[in-house]
């Protein structure tokens, strides 16, 4: 009852923090993921040293806060030079300083993408209305799929990477998430709601992609959590993994949409 207790009231205060920071807008965001990043960036490099991997920790939050510096400032165009230019200094340290091993260096530059690139597309999406798509996609799948699982859950969705999950859960997800979309375009007189229900719908498939794969790292390094700073929600990379997957996706939808 305790445990519950203490996860209920994190939960509350995690949802209430992330709405506030996506109201008052871009410098909160920037502040938020920035947080996010650094602490995603020394969880996913702490589970993969388990596997053999030692990457620097320290070059890859050096680079996500200028990534995220980039992004807040505006000068996207820059961004795609900057990550090359990140990738030439992992390579140069791999090649001249045997800093890195091959499969280090991939895992160097690839944490870049997954982690604050990714959160980054929630500055960039900061004004406007489908920034709450993400959250919808991202959280509200988890709640249904939790729901409609427990209840009705009987056949699993992969053994292997989430024993709890179900396809019934899977397929509640979808559901829940379309319906939470169509309230959320009614609430906000859109016009374009059935669009968005369909982006949505995407959006939940995606979203429980990002939870499996998560998961993955996890069992290939036979982690339970990635951390423990959301008490009874564990690390960054366990509450936010679907957000990485569906922030990056919402705005390809914004810019193909508006």
């Amino acid at each position: 009852m305790k445990n519950l207790l203490v996860r209920a009231m994190t939960g509350i205060v995690l949802v209430a923090i992330i709405i506030g920071c996506t109201i008052l807008g871009r410098p909160y965001l920037f502040g938020m993921t920035l947080f996010l990043s650094i602490i995603g960036i020394f969880e996913f490099f702490t589970v993969n040293k388990k596997l053999g991997y030692n990457p620097s920790i320290i070059l890859g939050i050096l680079f996500s806060i200028i990534l995220l510096t980039i992004d807040y400032l505006g000068y996207v165009k820059v961004e795609g030079t900057a990550l090359i230019i990140y990738t030439f200094i992992v390579m140069g340290s791999m090649t001249f300083f045997d800093k890195f091993n091959l499969e280090t260096t991939y895992l160097q530059v690839f944490v870049i993408m997954y982690i604050p690139l990714a959160f980054s597309r929630l500055i960039l999406l900061s004004g406007t209305e489908i920034i709450w798509l993400v959250y919808i996609c991202s959280w509200g799948t988890d709640t249904f799929a939790y729901l409609v699982g427990s209840v009705m859950g009987k056949h699993k969705l992969s053994k292997k990477l989430s024993p709890k999950k179900s396809i019934e859960g899977a397929i509640g997800g979808v559901v829940g998430c379309i319906i939470l979309t169509y309230i959320f375009a009614v609430f906000l007189k859109l016009d374009n709601k059935f669009v968005l229900m369909f982006v949505a719908a995407i959006g939940s498939v995606i979203s429980q992609m990002g939870d499996l794969c998560a998961s993955k790292f996890k069992r290939l390094s036979d982690t339970k959590d990635y951390g423990k700073i959301f008490l009874g929600h564990g690390g960054v990379l366990d509450r936010f993994d679907s957000v990485l997957f569906t922030a990056p996706y919402i705005y390809l939808v914004s810019i193909l949409i508006y």
